[in-house]
């Protein structure tokens, strides 16, 4: 046991102090902007929105409508889903999609890719190098 804590005190002692005060600092996701129009709802800031979670368009659309319970599909910049919803609605199922596949568990900074190995997915940050096993999309 020795060994180990020797081991992580000097891990520990290499890693900057500020390190976790600071993490994502830059990560800032636009606020979702939704227009209801008849019985859909039209999420006009989508491209911005998957542009700074650094993720596919396809899987950040299959997440959100299977969380909404609808189908949805996109045209242009624009998510088009059949049904009417809330920005707030809209914000909670993104701020569950970045909390699940885009933040680092380890060091909960937002540097991370998703990779598939072997049938399995992880997301694999840049940051601190961790490897976390995530559920497919």
């Amino acid at each position: 046991m020795d060994d180990y804590d020797n081991l992580l005190d000097r891990a520990r002692s290499q890693v900057p102090e500020d390190a976790f005060k600071r993490s994502g600092e830059r990560f800032r996701v636009p606020k979702v902007q939704l227009m209801v129009q008849g019985n859909r709802s039209i999420w006009q800031n989508f491209q911005d929105v998957i542009n700074a979670l650094n993720r596919p368009g396809k899987e950040v659309l299959k997440f959100v409508s299977g969380q909404l319970g609808t189908a949805g599909n996109v045209e242009g910049s624009n998510a088009l889903f059949n049904g009417k919803f809330t920005e707030q609605a809209l914000s909670e199922v993104i701020d569950k999609y970045i909390e699940s596949y885009v933040i680092c568990p380890v060091c909960t900074r937002p540097d991370t890719d998703i990779i598939k190995d072997s049938g399995a997915y992880y997301l694999r940050c840049s940051a601190c190098g961790a490897r976390t096993s995530i559920r497919p999309v």
